[in-house]
């Protein structure tokens, strides 16, 4: 299937008397949704940036997919066996499944995936997969991964919703095209079209092997609107069927009788990250000292305007996590960060820098001002410095920064919350190291308090980072829809079962 990548001027050449009879069966057959931030790669494996991961997760499916309660479903793979070490994964494909050209999964295809991966993934991606040495066809449904050592994680990634890194890809198909700008998988949806910045087209996979869980649109739309504000004009216009408000979005959209808003408490943190590569971030005082000038009551109430819940880096749907009053670090103590400081060198107070990433979210640029205002409090001086997307992930990549603003989706293992990021902060002390190989080689029914154990050594070191916040999270839809239904992942697999009256 060839791609047509459509020019913002060519939108705008259609004919005006044509286009009145094409906008009225367009809004009969097809779900307009706005996104507030454009992906930055079609490439499964090239983004750790979750508004990059809505777009894959729609045409690109995993061998199996995890649930919020850590039950595994059977997708690509049918089922599977694992040997008595805990290294060996047999998966027997399912049969009939087939990418959206027609063709055929076959064994060769996920072998190549995950070898792709291992050779050319972000760093990021191959973490999640960094116990996996080899990858093999055993014979014509069957494919087996070995591990270097038992990995209670494993699986879970493997079933990340978000498919980063374990999206199953055509093999001929990706040594003819550029999978950074074009997508074939064997989703619910199939590309039809993308005009960068500006608008993506899906349609319906007709090829989709679960006929009781394909596309329920027979187009899917997503508009790339910056400002909530233009969101809620076209919602209100009819122009969109469907948004992701921000708390102040939803507000206004809940006085409107015609829209119907939908709120979840995600599993989305928003927190700090730290360079520990540098002076004098590598001091776990100062680290401390940055925690307790925190305020995240006052961060809950004034960046997310209440519809929040504070949180450490195990968010607080994960019930097995340790409670924020056990946690040294997790709290705002002005005297006590004040005399970390002077211990950690800085009696006078110290000037550092925000790399902040502007213009994703309204909540994240007041976290920025406010942590700014709480942390001079300590003698913590900062200097937000503003940056669009692509500058904020270089920086972020190449570790070239102080601390940052982010924010980390679901993760389906959740160790993720955990796991400190190789490349992007400074080398992880020996004893984490040591306590999250024994979680990950270690039963896997133990592995949640296992993984409770490493969120509190992560408190009393602050490293790697500084979690404040789990939000809540909403979706806005006009009278044109059905119902919507979204989950605590915040995932957007949920819009193939999104129906249009």
């Amino acid at each position: 299937m060839r791609i047509a990548f459509r020019k913002l001027a060519g939108l705008a050449t259609a004919s005006i008397l044509a286009g009145t009879a094409v906008l009225a069966q367009d809004r009969a057959t097809a779900l307009i949704v706005a996104e507030d931030v454009a992906p930055q790669t079609f490439d499964p494996i090239q983004s750790s940036q979750i508004r990059t991961w809505y777009v894959w997760q729609l045409v690109y499916e995993g061998l199996v997919r995890a649930e919020l309660d850590g039950s595994l479903t059977p997708l690509l793979a049918s089922s599977w066996e694992i040997d008595e070490t805990g290294t060996v994964y047999d998966f027997t494909l399912r049969g009939g499944t087939k990418f959206s050209d027609g063709s055929s999964v076959t064994p060769e295809d996920v072998v190549f995936s995950f070898e792709r991966l291992k050779a050319d993934g972000l760093p990021y991606a191959q973490d999640r997969f960094k116990s996996l040495t080899s990858v093999e066809k055993v014979d014509d449904t069957t494919v087996r991964f070995t591990l270097s050592g038992p990995d209670a994680g494993f699986m879970l990634n493997l079933g990340s919703p978000f498919v980063v890194g374990s999206a199953i890809m055509k093999a001929d198909w990706v040594t003819s095209h550029d999978p950074k700008q074009e997508m074939l998988g064997t989703g619910p949806f199939a590309l039809v079209s993308y005009a960068p910045n500006s608008e993506l087209v899906l349609t319906r996979n007709e090829n989709y092997w679960d006929s009781e869980e394909a596309a329920k649109v027979e187009t899917l739309k997503i508009r790339y609107m910056p400002e909530q504000s233009a969101q809620i004009a076209a919602m209100l216009s009819g122009q969109i069927d469907l948004m992701f408000p921000s708390a102040e979005s939803m507000l206004q959209l809940t006085r409107v009788p015609e829209v119907t808003t939908v709120a979840v408490a995600s599993t989305n943190t928003v927190r700090l990250n730290i360079n520990t590569n540098l002076e004098p971030f590598s001091n776990p005082d100062f680290r401390r000292a940055m925690s307790l000038s925190l305020n995240r009551d006052e961060i809950v109430a004034g960046a997310f305007l209440s519809e929040a819940s504070p949180s450490a880096q195990i968010p607080p749907a994960y019930a097995w996590g340790p409670n924020l009053d056990e946690l040294k670090y997790q709290k705002q103590d002005i005297e006590q960060a004040k005399e970390l400081l002077a211990k950690a060198g800085y009696p006078d107070g110290i000037d550092i820098t925000l790399n902040h990433l502007a213009g994703y979210a309204t909540y994240l640029d007041r976290f920025a001002e406010i942590l700014k205002g709480q942390m001079a409090e300590a003698g913590i001086r900062v200097t937000i410095e503003a940056n669009q997307t692509a500058v904020w992930l270089d920086k972020q990549n190449s570790a070239n920064y102080e601390i940052m603003t982010n924010e980390y989706a679901f993760q389906a293992d959740p160790l993720f919350y955990l796991m400190p990021r190789p490349g992007r902060q400074g080398p992880t002390p020996q004893e984490m190291v040591d306590l999250i190989g024994a979680a990950t080689s270690g039963p896997a029914a133990e592995y949640p308090a296992m993984l409770a154990k490493v969120a509190v050594m992560q408190d009393d070191l602050v490293f790697p980072d500084i979690t404040v916040a789990s939000r809540n999270a909403w979706v806005a839809y006009s009278d044109n829809v059905v119902s919507a239904e979204p989950d605590a992942t915040i995932s957007r697999t949920f819009l193939a079962d999104v129906a249009l009256k």
